[in-house]
């Protein structure tokens, strides 16, 4: 993972409101944001629960904050997991970003596009799939 894996992370305040999530979104040209709270990761949110919240409230955004937004249940990778594995994981947890993990803290941040790179230059390089 550390030859793949995006460093620094993008994160968010897990108070940041809808609109400072989609600027650090858009700021750091990522589609997933890591949410701290006091200085330690809590949840992940991605361009896609924006969307979906903006396109339930309609109007209506209110008080709505990362927070709120943020998937809890975190699926993490270490930087010794193998690209396939991290391929698996996010294909059966049907995510595209995983948090890098080292020694409990975030290292890093993988996006299935960052997996899916990888998997197609090692397919060229073999040429084992036309």
């Amino acid at each position: 993972m550390r030859s793949i894996m995006s460093w620094p992370v993008a994160a968010v305040d897990i108070g940041a409101s809808v609109a400072e999530v989609a600027e650090a979104l858009a700021a750091d040209e990522v589609g997933a944001v890591v949410v701290l709270e006091r200085g330690t990761m809590v949840g992940i949110v991605s361009e896609r629960d924006v969307t979906a919240h903006l396109a339930a409230a309609g109007d209506r955004e209110g008080d709505v904050v990362a927070g709120d937004l943020m998937s809890q249940q975190l699926v993490t990778v270490t930087p010794e997991t193998s690209v396939v594995e991290a391929g698996r994981a996010m294909r059966e947890a049907e995510i595209r970003h995983l948090p890098v993990l080292s020694d409990g803290l975030i290292a890093g941040v993988v996006s299935a596009r960052d997996v899916l790179e990888v998997l197609l230059r090692h397919a060229e390089s073999h040429r084992s799939w036309s």
